[in-house]
């Protein structure tokens, strides 16, 4: 876990060491108390509510923000900060709280919801890799406005459904350097800010866009956001994308190295959590079971899915906590020769519906 952090001290823009980011002043905390910025921790449920208010505050600043783009007006930043600051205090309160919601999107929310989600996974690496205050708050900064350059492109080009033409699929990966050529404009925006909307989508083996960067020259603060990225876009697609459960999302970010940064993706699991939605796991009692989509306040013991005795003899579906039955390892589907395993991991994660 050491070495994980340790590789921040040589990684920025290549060989130059990480510079903090100048303080900036803090902003007046005028909506306070609609982001719960002084809040106490409480229960889990009083969280979520919390969360839910976090969120939505979330989805107008990125509306606005949008907005502004569209309008050629300049972004306030401000409201945004504090947005960041609170989506910070509530994983503080609650790492478990804020995850859960920001998934429940409408189709017309999808790219404001995901700059949120972008931020939330931002910040939580960012506080996982011991990052200091003032680049936790840029991390999560640059995670609500990765997209910005979004903005620009025609809204139905980001609603469409199933796969683009090879026209449209090269007009949206202009989007990091409309965002980049955006925030550059503006006085005082952090460096992080600006490297992230622009390489968010760069890759460790060259196949990324839109400059083609290779290893080392691709910062680890664009490496957490491409991995934040992916997470949130294949476990919350837009309309008519196939949603991933978070286990399969983490094996592809563990499966593809070429694509992910190997101590960025170590770093993330560690943030998901210890049992994966998703994930086929052994009960004390020898039955099979797969953890289920749902946040949990005592992450130890998810909800799960029972379907099979480890001997083969089938059980019928069964929704159960594992309080009573709890984990006692994970298994690895190939091991057990299931016909269809997408299929039948769906069909068991349909019980946390």
């Amino acid at each position: 876990m050491d070495d994980d952090r340790a590789f921040l001290s040589g990684d920025w823009r290549g060989s130059e060491p990480v510079q903090p980011a100048a303080a900036r002043p803090r902003p007046a905390f005028g909506k306070a108390r609609e982001l719960h910025l002084r809040a106490r921790p409480a229960s889990h449920q009083e969280e979520r509510a919390r969360a839910i208010a976090i969120i939505g505050a979330g989805r107008e600043a990125m509306a606005e923000s949008f907005a502004a783009v569209q309008a050629g007006k300049p972004l306030e930043t401000t409201e945004l900060v504090e947005i960041v600051d609170a989506v910070t205090a509530s994983l503080v309160r609650d790492p478990l709280a804020l995850p859960s919601i920001t998934r429940l999107r409408e189709r017309h929310e999808q790219t404001y919801l995901h700059s949120v989600a972008v931020c939330g996974w931002m910040i939580a690496l960012a506080q996982e890799l011991q990052l200091s205050p003032e680049l936790v708050r840029d991390a999560g900064l640059a995670g609500l406005l990765h997209d910005i350059g979004k903005a620009t492109l025609p809204q139905e080009l980001l609603e469409r459904r199933g796969r683009l033409s090879a026209q449209d699929d090269a007009l949206l990966r202009e989007h990091p350097q409309r965002g980049y050529d955006i925030l550059r404009a503006m006085p005082d925006m952090p460096d992080i800010v600006l490297d992230v909307c622009h390489n968010h989508h760069e890759r460790p083996d060259g196949t990324g866009y839109p400059l083609g960067l290779i290893g080392g020259s691709i910062s680890v603060y664009a490496q957490m956001a491409a991995v934040s990225d992916f997470y949130d876009k294949a476990t919350n697609p837009p309309p008519g994308g196939e949603k991933w459960p978070s286990s399969q999302a983490i094996d592809y970010l563990k499966a593809e190295r070429g694509a992910f940064d190997e101590r960025v993706v170590r770093a993330f699991v560690r943030v998901v959590g210890t049992f994966l939605p998703g994930a086929l796991v052994r009960l004390r009692s020898d039955r099979l079971a797969v953890v289920l989509d749902e946040t949990d306040r005592d992450p130890l013991h998810p909800m799960v899915a029972v379907f099979r005795y480890i001997g083969g003899a089938p059980v019928p579906f069964q929704r159960m906590s594992t309080k009573a039955d709890p984990i006692i390892g994970i298994e690895r589907p190939e091991t057990w020769g299931f016909e269809d395993w997408p299929e039948l991991r769906r069909k068991l994660l349909a019980l946390s519906e």
